[in-house]
């Protein structure tokens, strides 16, 4: 029995190392070099024609223009367009997964050029670089403009099935031992009855003071901020649109100012930091179709990807890669318009439109909600997006808007666009081309890549294993222990509870911590369920203690 167990734990670990599709795979060249430091941006939802819209409205080079090195396979293990939790995941992991997946393995149905995975492999949890740097005892972050539960962050610091789990994407990033968080999310931090968005009573704002950390709801606050760990939560939900940040929100800070003070405080640990950085929203400005949101968080990505340039610069020994996830929206500069005149379009016929824009799509339909008539829409357009629209283009908009109910905004754009700017769009939803890959340090990738490559490009910059850090975080409990159950007497907080040799383990799912016979220990990783499978996987060091072994963790170096 025991024999057949050991090779069954075997069997599952080379399965582990086939899904992970050689991570460490690539060239030994780049294992020569080895980086301090690791910083990752993401310019979430666009492509070069976004690229090349911003640097012409910005009237010189983005920052990253000089550090283009190659190129970016998208698609990811089920489909040819990807959603931003599997394209999210195969760059902090390594693995294509699945749509909607946050770092877990993905589903037996793939593409032709996706090997099938094997059937034990699915909803796994995967480990990720900031995972691997923290064990490394490298100082992580995270900086987003979204939600830091949001498909892209998530897949950095937790585990889930679907990225609609943010009550567990948030509670293991509670639980991940971050040393900085910037972004917006606090809802999902506090139970309903303290006015969050949380129904499983945990109240993750006293957790987080519990356990030192300083709490910041402004930018003024971040400015003055001390050495320590922190989490900026500095909306309830998403961090506003940056056009429209300054007169909704002024104490939002923008997101240069999170990313340098990100690096200010992490470049402070000796053994280096892992930061990833997302420039959210340029995604939702493309899937609504809108050209002022997209310049005003494009160049706000551009900024922040300046200050992370020059603390690179500087350093000498970070490694720095600057990239999309997908593109959103199929943009293009030039439309039907344009079809019989595009070898005319001069600069400023091109840009007059974008120069007149002062607030989002969704800032218009926030003056248009409460009185839905042609004539308030007609005024909203012109004094936030200076067009002089006809009664025709606002009845339009508002027979728009109800067939796009949960995103009424979206009309604006789709309505206004084709016929007021020469800029076109095919989609409100993703494309499945390549993306521009940007990249300065040691062991900077290059060519056109797969999407996980970007992940073992990391992984071997900082001498992390990939392989041998997933069989430290995430052993499957049940292949270890005869007696596995998972207590769901409060079905939003499960409780892994193990039997071995007359002592019983509790392990709670989603935080990192263990209790045996009334003593607690804390955790190098979180504990994860995946209900689909009734698998709960769990570090080596809970087996380690549970079973009372006196046995240093294996490394996870190359």
């Amino acid at each position: 029995m025991k024999q057949s167990k050991q090779q069954h734990r075997v069997f599952m670990w080379l399965m582990v190392i086939a899904i992970a599709m050689n991570l460490t795979g690539l060239s030994n060249a780049f294992a020569e070099e080895k980086a301090k430091n690791v910083i990752v941006l993401i310019a979430d939802g666009c492509s070069s024609e976004q690229y090349t819209f911003a640097r012409w409205f910005k009237g010189a080079p983005l920052s990253f223009d000089s550090i283009q090195v190659g190129g970016v396979k998208t698609y990811v293990a089920d489909s040819v367009i990807a959603d931003s939790a599997p394209a999210a995941t195969a760059y902090a992991t390594g693995v294509r997964s699945s749509d909607k997946f946050i770092s877990v393995g993905p589903q037996q149905d793939t593409l032709f050029c996706v090997p099938t995975p094997e059937a034990g492999l699915q909803y796994r949890p995967l480990a990720t670089l900031l995972e691997g740097a923290r064990l490394q005892k490298k100082a992580t972050g995270i900086v987003a403009t979204s939600r830091v539960s949001h498909a892209t962050p998530a897949a950095f610091v937790s585990h889930s099935p679907s990225r609609n789990l943010e009550q567990d994407i948030m509670e293991q990033a509670v639980y991940q031992n971050l040393d900085v968080v910037f972004g917006g999310g606090k809802g999902y931090l506090l139970p309903k009855d303290a006015g969050g968005k949380r129904s499983d009573g945990e109240n993750l704002l006293d957790v987080l003071k519990n356990q030192g950390y300083q709490v910041i709801e402004t930018r003024e606050e971040m400015a003055d901020l001390k050495p320590g760990k922190t989490f900026g939560m500095f909306a309830a939900s998403h961090m506003d649109p940056e056009i429209d940040r300054v007169q909704n929100h002024p104490s939002q800070p923008t997101l240069r100012e999170m990313t340098e003070k990100a690096i200010g405080l992490l470049s402070r640990n000796p053994d280096g930091f892992f930061l990833m950085v997302e420039g959210s929203q340029i995604d939702w400005a493309c899937h609504a179709n809108d050209p002022a949101h997209l310049l005003s968080d494009m160049l706000a990505y551009d900024a922040a990807v300046e200050a992370a340039l020059e603390f690179a610069r500087k350093d000498g020994h970070t490694l720095l890669i600057a990239l999309s996830d997908h593109n959103t929206g199929g943009f293009s500069i030039g439309n039907y318009a344009t079809g019989e005149t595009y070898s005319q379009m001069k600069l400023d016929a091109f840009l007059s439109p974008f120069r007149n824009m002062k607030v989002s799509s969704a800032a218009l339909w926030e003056k248009v909600k409460n009185n839905k008539t042609p004539e308030n829409v007609i005024e909203v357009v012109k004094g936030g997006w200076g067009m002089n629209i006809t009664s025709d283009d606002a009845s339009a908009i508002l027979d728009l808007s109800e067939k796009y109910k949960n995103v009424p905004f979206y009309a604006f754009g789709e309505s206004l666009s084709a016929k007021y700017t020469f800029a076109g769009w095919t989609t409100h939803g993703h494309c499945g081309g390549d993306v521009p890959l940007f990249a300065l340090g040691p062991g900077k990738p290059s060519g056109l890549l797969d999407a996980p490559e970007i992940a073992k490009t990391c992984a071997i910059g900082m001498g992390l294993n990939l392989n041998k850090l997933n069989q430290r975080l995430f052993v499957d409990a049940q292949e270890e222990f005869d007696s596995v159950t998972i207590d769901q007497s409060q079905p939003e907080n499960p409780v892994a509870k193990i039997l071995y040799q007359g002592k019983a383990a509790q392990l709670p799912v989603n935080k990192n911590h263990l209790e045996i016979s009334e003593k607690r220990y804390l955790l190098e990783g979180v504990v994860v369920y995946a209900p689909k499978t009734g698998k709960v996987y769990i570090p080596l060091q809970a087996v380690q203690l549970i079973k009372g072994m006196q046995k240093r963790l294996p490394s996870i170096s190359l």
